[in-house]
């Protein structure tokens, strides 16, 4: 299969030289599969050479290459709907929507006619796209890429720990079970410990005997996400947005709790999970026999205490959750069942 990834490299379009998520989880995965020959057309390139080059050049990109895929990685406006249009019209186009818990309303639900395909992973947003006639769209998850994430042995010298950015919601969790007297660690921008490097973030993975996965939503009083109603973010810039109905629907569902990367890549690190529940996280993983939801602080604080001195049950969970992982949740077999879905070979 010739293919053409279309994405973000960098996080940030390379204000801060890290490569993106999307970059290590999605272009590496389809580069390193076996029978793909995988060529690239970086959104990083715009502020420099501007977005009618960088369409004009992507068009031509197809017209020459002929692709049997072209995929997206959607982030913000980088791609026009005629150029999309001519793609669509030349191979088949699928792209990869993140966030339609909240972005369907004022983003995902405008680009359904000018690709072949698109994907969401949030099984309500699904259900949206049809009720509005659309029929080319594919369900689908995050997963865990297990050449990357994978278990370390090592000892098991902290309790419980929590690895992810500082936000206040999130703060507010940990200052509950610090005050229940669980010792908990958080890792990341913003906490006491600072941040860490990927290969410490694993061992911390492998170290815990219990992984938290602090789905946790900003309150809808708090700036940043009153800030969505009148802004959008275009390219690498922050613009004023005047489609206030769109964005505010879109700020509505903004608080859903909705299922992200985190507990599959802790699961196929062999780590113990603790997650906030989702809609579809039971989708993934049976509740209790291969990862363990929470519902309130106060069932955190007793779901922590319990699997603390219950060894081999956390362990049993943590084995069980790893095998799911590796035989159903890796981005090799999402594109695969992609794939299937849409005739690729």
């Amino acid at each position: 299969m010739k293919a053409i990834y279309v994405g973000l490299k960098n996080d940030n379009y390379g204000s801060d030289k890290r490569t993106s998520f999307e970059y290590n989880n999605f272009y590496l995965t389809l580069k390193n599969m076996p029978g793909v020959e995988l060529s690239d057309h970086f959104f990083d390139q715009i502020p420099e050479v501007g977005k009618k080059k960088f369409n004009q050049d992507l068009l031509e990109k197809v017209k020459t290459e002929k692709p049997d895929l072209v995929f997206v990685f959607t982030y913000t406006d980088e791609l026009e709907f005629e150029t999309l249009k001519e793609i669509k019209n030349l191979t088949t186009s699928i792209a990869w929507f993140a966030d339609d818990y909240w972005r369907f309303w004022n983003y995902s639900k405008y680009y359904p006619p000018y690709y072949t395909w698109v994907v969401t992973t949030y099984s309500k947003a699904a259900e949206w796209y049809k009720e509005r006639g659309f029929n080319n769209i594919l369900l689908s998850q995050w997963a865990c890429d297990t050449n990357f994430y994978k278990p370390i042995e090592i000892e098991k010298d902290i309790d419980v720990s929590f690895v992810g950015q500082y936000k206040p919601p999130r703060g507010k969790v940990v200052k509950a079970l610090q005050k229940a007297g669980i010792k908990v660690e958080a890792f990341g921008s913003g906490w006491p410990n600072g941040k860490i490097s990927q290969e410490d973030m694993f061992k911390i993975f492998s170290r815990s005997r219990i992984n938290l996965n602090l789905n946790v939503r900003p309150g809808p009083l708090s700036p940043r996400v009153i800030s969505r109603i009148f802004l959008k973010k275009s390219i690498d810039k922050i613009k004023l947005d005047f489609h206030l109905i769109e964005n505010l629907r879109s700020y509505l569902h903004f608080p859903i709790l909705h299922t992200h990367a985190r507990p599959f890549e802790l699961a196929g690190c062999r780590a113990f999970v603790i997650s906030g529940f989702s809609e579809d996280i039971p989708l993934s993983y049976k509740e209790n026999e291969e990862m363990v939801f929470y519902y309130s602080i106060p069932d955190l604080i007793d779901k922590i205490r319990y699997y603390l001195e219950h060894n081999i049950e956390r362990e049993r969970i943590a084995q069980a959750g790893y095998d799911k992982t590796l035989g159903s949740h890796t981005y090799e077999k999402r594109f695969n069942d992609i794939f299937a879905k849409t005739g690729l070979k």
